[in-house]
């Protein structure tokens, strides 16, 4: 994956066309998320990334797990990048696991910011344990990542990370219920 990395840097350089003070505008994108089972766990990933031109300046992928045999993902429609400033692209995720079920539960984020001298690289996660004997869990997981402010106030009742990388952000918001 680096390679196809620097050879973007190294095309984005050589290139002729727009001179250092046009800096062309920045767009945000996201792979469909994907959700992927086993007989023991449910696993939802999504990648998302920003490019200036052919240059690509930002990714973040974010992998959502559930341990459990009784758990299933579903990945919701992701929010388009505005097409004015700040860029960003949003990603909902939901994992539930069924009555009976005990185990963990959790995330992990890794931030990519690319420039001409070097990359900057931030990962951060988030977990849950869960033990409900006569409940179902079901964890809705919003993730924004961007250039710039991200539009998502925060919540003091959700449990909440981000990190960042150069001008590239991400925040990720976990809300857990427990339904009987």
């Amino acid at each position: 994956m680096r390679s196809v990395v620097a050879a973007l840097l190294l095309g984005a350089v050589t290139s002729s066309g727009a001179t250092a003070s046009e800096a062309p505008a920045a767009r945000c994108t996201a792979a469909r998320p994907v959700v992927s089972s086993t007989e023991t766990a449910v696993e939802a990933r999504v990648l998302t990334g920003c490019t200036a031109g052919e240059l690509v300046v930002f990714r973040a992928a974010l992998t959502f797990r559930a341990h459990g045999t009784q758990c299933s993902a579903l990945a919701e429609e992701l929010e388009a990048d505005p097409a004015t400033e700040p860029q960003w692209i949003r990603a909902r995720l939901q994992l539930t696991c069924g009555p009976g079920e005990k185990g963990h539960a959790g995330s992990q984020t890794t931030v990519e910011m690319f420039d001409q001298k070097n990359t900057r690289v931030a990962t951060y996660g988030l977990s849950d344990s869960y033990a409900e004997k006569t409940g179902s869990h079901l964890w809705t997981v919003e993730f924004v990542a961007g250039l710039g402010d991200l539009p998502v106030a925060p919540d003091p009742a959700v449990q909440t990370s981000s990190a960042s990388a150069g001008r590239g952000s991400t925040l990720t918001r976990i809300d857990h219920q427990t339904r009987s």
